[in-house]
């Protein structure tokens, strides 16, 4: 998995550090004390609050429990750290033989020690789990966007240049905004549409958010909310440049916000060396308490504990425990047996919860030719796309330039073979940055929807989903426990995943 300015960050209006910037620094603090002046004076009245980074719960609180925990991803993993560190014993099982999930850094197959994050990108300054763990391990962080060089948006077949300290004017836009709102500017029509739900947003992170003065929102997306405030939808067509696809537009409007007021304002980065440095170090954390290779077949549980049949190299055997711990993606849980014995509400959750596709091609270049007109190899397209420079802070000639396709072309791609990906992917690039062909040296591609341990990128509430469904994804169903980045505030973002294995070692520990 991601990125002041405007921005679409992964899949959201973002506003600091991405591949669409649109902002100078002076303009996005004005912004961002203008959103913050609304939210300062929002009254929180939700009664249950999610898991704060503060709360103390060093101490075993009961007996310790035997948790079994289903995959080493970084929700898995954290709350192995966790309810290790407080006396518990763990097992985590993982069907691959690596540790991470859905964060995957690329190595083999790049000459000069390049690489390449093929799932999660960017971890944002003020996601505190996702530091805590990052500081616990001693890595460094690198913004994931260069401050250097220019940046291009691609609308309607238009290259439009850009900076980080210049924005380019509304006007050059290919899009039919009123000429109210391109007098606004792009700090005008970012943070205006914005004010009517803002100033009710309640605290985005409470488990029963939203508060009720702003839940019918959740039937809107964001062209329809624009189209009821009495803005031009094409608004969200320059605000989801890199990102706006049908799916994408049928996002739920609190999708939009709960991601606003939880990351608005924070610098995006990466982590020195790959971003699979935070899974590494704390699988090394948890060495022999992973068993890699061992396949999930099924849970059951009953007033005296749990079971989980598994197979290994092709044996079966069965593991009993006090909990379980599901740290699974949702669309490797629908096909899980044990789902049929949940409830009603949580086999609805688990079955509807909308899930993106995403795809990543990464090519290498014997020279990164771009650099020559002074560009920077960042881009946000209405393919729609993102492209990138994975190693742009690497002072060499050779390089890397990634295609970070969305839903649609994802989904297009997803039965294409590797060859017929990079080829389009790089005809694609090569219509941004024109003179790829002639250093052009292979790609890889990745499609998250076609790996068999994820079948799918990460969650996202559209229309309906964010009252509906989620809620019902965090709680625990007798003594199986849901964590991953679904079951957080915190859709695709390392963070949610972190958060939500803390969640479940307190709820564990609290027995």
């Amino acid at each position: 998995m991601f990125d002041g300015k405007v921005i679409s960050s992964r899949f959201k209006v973002d506003f600091y550090y991405s591949n669409a910037t649109a902002m100078t620094k002076r303009q996005t603090r004005r912004t961002f004390l203008k959103l913050s002046a609304l939210l300062s004076g929002a009254t929180l009245t939700q009664p249950l609050q999610a898991l704060s980074i503060n709360d103390p719960w060093s101490l075993r609180r009961g007996t310790p429990q035997k948790v079994i925990i289903l995959g080493a991803g970084v929700s898995g993993m954290s709350a192995a750290v966790e309810l290790r560190a407080l006396g518990h014993e763990v097992v985590v099982l993982e069907g691959q033989t690596r540790a991470g999930g859905r964060i995957r850094t690329q190595r083999e197959g790049f000459a000069d020690g390049m690489y390449a994050d093929m799932g999660a990108a960017r971890i944002p300054e003020d996601h505190e789990w996702t530091m805590k763990y990052i500081n616990k391990y001693g890595l460094k962080l690198h913004p994931f966007n260069p401050a250097e060089g220019k940046y291009i948006h691609m609308m309607d077949g238009k290259r439009i240049d850009y900076t980080a300290t210049s924005p380019a004017s509304l006007a050059e836009y290919p899009v039919k905004l009123t000429a109210k709102e391109l007098e606004m500017g792009w700090g005008g029509i970012s943070t205006l549409p914005f004010t009517p739900i803002m100033s009710k947003v309640g605290d985005p992170k409470s488990l029963s958010w939203p508060a009720a003065d702003i839940a019918s929102y959740d039937k809107y997306s964001f062209k329809e909310f624009l189209t009821t405030e009495g803005y031009s939808t094409a608004i969200a067509d320059l605000l989801m440049v890199g990102w706006e696809t049908d799916r994408g537009m049928s996002m739920s409007m609190l999708e939009l916000v709960r991601e606003l007021s939880l990351s608005f304002g924070a610098t995006r980065n990466k982590i020195v060396g790959g971003n699979d440095l935070l899974p590494t170090r704390m699988a090394e954390e948890l060495s022999g308490l992973i068993q890699y290779g061992t396949k999930v077949l099924d849970v059951r549980q009953d007033e005296s504990g749990v079971e989980v049949s598994v197979s290994r190299n092709g044996e079966t055997s069965t593991l009993t425990g006090d909990r379980v711990i599901c740290g699974f993606p949702l669309p490797i849980v629908r096909k899980m047996g044990f789902v049929k014995s949940l409830s009603a509400a949580k086999q609805k959750a688990i079955h509807e919860l909308t899930y993106w596709d995403l795809s990543r091609t990464v090519m290498q270049v014997d020279d990164r030719y771009w650099k020559k007109e002074g560009y920077n190899g960042f881009a946000a397209t209405d393919l729609p796309s993102e492209v990138w420079d994975p190693n742009y802070e690497v002072d060499s000639q050779r390089g890397l330039i990634a295609a970070y396709l969305k839903n649609d072309d994802s989904q297009k791609i997803a039965d294409w073979t590797d060859d017929e990906r990079l080829k389009y992917s790089a005809k694609h690039i090569d219509d941004v940055f024109p003179g790829l062909y002639d250093h052009l040296e292979g790609g890889i591609t990745k499609c998250w929807k076609e790996d068999p341990w994820a079948l799918g990128a990460h969650a996202i509430g559209t229309r309906g989903q964010m009252t509906g469904v989620l809620p019902e994804l965090i709680k625990p169903e007798g003594r199986i426990h849901f964590a991953g980045e679904h079951a957080s505030a915190y859709h695709g973002w390392i963070q949610g995943a972190i958060e939500s294995g803390n969640r479940c070692a307190k709820e564990v520990n609290s027995f």
